[in-house]
């Protein structure tokens, strides 16, 4: 066999050992995405203990993430999803408990770099943290290193993938008996989400949550408070928000514009 073909082989090869060690994640949108765990058969349920050798666990339709484990029933409490031209990402919150989680584990973060070979289908980086305290996760893939940061986990989902993580367990022994919230959202210069939310978490008074569920194109239900917002990128709310307010804006300026031009016309005719 020509060394030339061996070579273009490789690539094929090499995502076939990913998919068999189930390593490959998807992002689609926020009923349709991967996160990260421990093996299904690790007795260690740190996260940080078990980055070397997690896998991919999807829920709903993620067609190239072969080989994953199916996400355990009622992990994912709340899902926000965001997408542009340069990243997307899920965050939100979780019921570690639904996934054997150590409740009392502060988390860790896997990437490319941690499960070796792991990868997020159709972008050439990811990280992904999972946080059983805090009972938040973080999911971004991108393509630059700046985007996906991956030598700050310890500063925290919150930090290196700013985005919204409301959701049920605010706290309470029956938070976890919630219904989980979904909310998406799309920066303006990216296109339409595959899919557009679905259940929704209890309503929240914030003026976030208000133009959220206001804005029906894109999301059928709110988030329960505001989300976090970085300088590179609008959040999940911010976004949305913004077209909420220009929508409305726009229908307040029309019927203004029509009085001054009538005003205008009875004092011509007047004089």
């Amino acid at each position: 066999m020509h060394l030339s073909t061996v070579l273009a082989t490789l690539p094929m090869v090499m995502t076939l050992a990913v998919q068999v060690a189930g390593q490959l994640s998807q992002v689609v949108d926020a009923n349709n995405f991967c996160l990260y765990l421990p093996p299904p058969d690790s007795k260690n349920r740190n996260i940080a203990d078990t980055e070397w050798n997690a896998q991919a666990f999807c829920m709903g339709n993620t067609p190239k993430a072969l080989k994953a484990n199916k996400m355990p029933e009622g992990f994912i409490q709340s899902a926000h999803f965001v997408a542009t031209d340069t990243y997307v990402q899920v965050t939100g919150q979780i019921d570690p408990t639904k996934a054997n989680l150590n409740v009392t584990d502060e988390g860790g973060q896997m990437d490319v770099a941690a499960p070796k070979g792991s990868l997020c289908a159709d972008w050439k980086l990811y990280v992904n943290m999972i946080e059983p305290t805090g009972k938040t996760y973080c999911m971004r893939c991108c393509n630059d290193k700046k985007t996906c940061n991956r030598g700050i986990s310890e500063k925290g989902c919150a930090h290196v993938i700013p985005g919204d993580y409301s959701g049920p367990m605010t706290g309470g022994d029956d938070s976890s008996s919630q219904q989980p919230s979904v909310s998406v959202s799309v920066s303006s210069s990216s296109a339409a989400p595959s899919s557009s939310a679905s259940s929704s978490s209890a309503a929240s008074s914030s003026a976030a949550s208000s133009s959220l569920s206001s804005s029906a194109a894109l999301s059928s239900s709110s988030s329960s408070s505001a989300p976090q917002s970085s300088s590179s990128s609008a959040g999940p709310s911010d976004a949305v928000t913004a077209q909420s307010v220009d929508k409305s804006a726009g229908s307040i300026a029309q019927p203004a514009a029509a009085i001054t031009l009538l005003a205008i016309g009875l004092t011509l005719l007047t004089q």
